[in-house]
């Protein structure tokens, strides 16, 4: 049996499972800490993207055209969304914690209509892409994408470094104990409203990087935040709202099934993820590495 189509949609699936993990994990942190249900975070993810399409033409312009100028085009779009997301929470965002989720996801709506509106005003409407430049390698008779590698081990390497954050780090405890009881955190004298922005900030951040890994193996074009977002909430479901663990497994399992979905049933590869969801919603509706107190 030639094993060589197979282990073609593998690295394909797991290449797209860790842009959605680092797309979701801040869709999740989100939710998990400020009970946000921010519609437009993949629009942001999207708006990174060309940003950091254009950070990457000027340094190419600017010092020549060498495909490590991704890193710092990646790096520049990374603090400028962070410093818009914690600018969104801070004027736009925190006004609707009091509200209700109806209306929550209206702001949030609009604000998909208007960074898609400044995006045709700004970049226009033709698709963009970073070229590399890497030439693919063989693996067991067939030609595989290198590139796919560093974005599998870019994705595992945030998944660590979150995990260090959160259970390391003084403000990361402070961030899982938000999602349990804001009112103790509150009490303990620790400010809500920064911990929220900077939150916010961090899963901008956190789109924003996924937008850079993500643009030199698919092109970012209008339309395509639509179509990742219903991903996206399958991913933090699926793995539990809050849980960057569920998060990174259920980003494998929904990355891995569409890819192979697309080689066995074209037609069906996002119904495939639906079902998985409804079973998962069926056997446990707090998500599999979810808590039944965040349900």
């Amino acid at each position: 049996m030639d094993i060589a189509p197979y282990a073609l949609q593998l690295f394909s699936g797991l290449s797209r499972a860790m842009v959605l993990f680092l797309l979701s994990a801040g869709l999740s942190l989100i939710f998990g800490v400020m009970n946000i249900l921010n519609f437009a975070h993949a629009t942001l993810w999207l708006v990174s993207g060309y940003v950091t399409y254009s950070m990457f033409t000027f340094l190419s312009q600017q010092f020549g055209a060498s495909p490590w100028m991704l890193l710092p085009s990646i790096v520049g779009a990374v603090a400028l969304m962070s410093l818009l997301g914690f600018a969104l929470e801070r004027f736009l965002i925190r006004h609707t914690y009091a509200r209700e989720l109806p209306e929550q996801l209206l702001l949030t709506f609009a604000l998909v209509l208007i960074l898609g509106d400044a995006i045709k005003l700004i970049w226009g409407v033709e698709n963009r892409r970073i070229n590399l430049g890497v030439k693919p390698i063989e693996m067991m008779d067939t030609l595989v994408n290198p590139y796919q590698f560093v974005i599998i081990g870019a994705g595992v390497a945030v998944a660590v470094g979150l995990w260090y954050f959160l259970h390391r780090t003084r403000f990361g405890k402070i961030v899982r104990a938000a999602v349990f009881s804001r009112s103790m955190v509150s009490a303990l004298g620790i400010p809500i409203p920064l911990i929220y922005s900077g939150v916010f900030a961090l899963g901008v951040g956190l789109a924003a990087f996924a937008g850079g890994v993500f643009l030199p193996l698919l092109p970012m074009s209008l339309g395509v935040d639509h179509d990742i977002i219903v991903q996206c909430f399958a991913v933090v479901v699926i793995g539990g709202f809050g849980s960057m663990l569920g998060t990174f497994v259920a980003s494998i399992i929904v990355g891995v099934v569409y890819s192979f979905s697309i080689l066995f049933w074209p037609d069906g590869a996002l119904a495939m993820i639906f079902l998985i969801l409804i079973v998962v919603l069926i056997w446990r509706p707090w998500g599999l590495f979810g808590t039944e107190l965040r349900y």
